[in-house]
């Protein structure tokens, strides 16, 4: 029987084998098309995600600004007595102005063109509450003044703070100092004291006596 289809069929054979190879062809090419197609759309989203995530993974870059203005106190022979913020440039001459200086205020022992500093104390004697220290010799310099100093053996609290950098705490630790150790031998003594170490001691240094 299967002899006679093929008689029957054999020469229909032909033609039927260039339809099925011409089919096998179509899909073979369909299927490279769809197939690259898909892999091209699946990159483009992978590379769209990934600038998606390195959008939102990038740190802002926050700068924050140095301070400009500083805090300073003023005492003694001012009518407007307090803290000031002034701009960290800034000059005692210009706290004073803010301060108003009283009429009876002794300038002469005030440094008005001295930088100022962040919790600087600035202190303004009466007339004749600061007396100059005599040189040695008892001569005077010619066409200067005396230098200040504070006995740090005797001076009260309030003539304490006349010195820069020691407000009414510090000046305080000094007296208790001195109630509890006695006198202080030497001037190097004074950084016993909590919150004066060497860059301030180097500061006061100049302006303090033990004698």
């Amino acid at each position: 029987m299967l002899k006679e289809y093929y008689e029957k069929y054999k020469e229909h054979m032909p033609l039927v084998s260039a339809g099925i190879a011409g089919l096998m062809t179509v899909l073979f090419i369909a299927s490279i098309f769809f197939d690259g197609g898909g892999k091209v759309s699946v990159n483009e989203t992978l590379v769209s995600e990934a600038d998606d995530l390195h959008e939102v993974e990038t740190p802002e870059t926050v700068i924050e600004s140095a301070p400009t203005h500083v805090m300073v106190e003023v005492k003694g022979a001012v009518k407007n007595p307090g803290v000031f913020e002034v701009p960290q440039d800034a000059r005692v001459t210009n706290v004073l102005n803010l301060a108003v200086v009283s009429e009876s205020a002794d300038l002469m022992t005030v440094n008005q063109s001295e930088k100022v500093r962040d919790e600087m104390v600035i202190y303004v004697p009466q007339q004749g509450e600061i007396e100059d220290p005599p040189l040695p010799g008892g001569e005077n310099t010619q066409g200067g003044e005396a230098e200040i100093l504070v006995n740090i053996n005797t001076a009260t609290a309030e003539e304490l703070t006349i010195l820069n950098g020691i407000g009414e705490k510090k000046a305080q630790l000094i007296v208790e100092y001195r109630e509890q150790n006695g006198l202080f031998m030497g001037k190097e003594d004074l950084m016993n004291i909590s919150g004066i170490g060497e860059k301030t001691f180097d500061s006061l240094e100049p302006y303090i006596t033990i004698d």
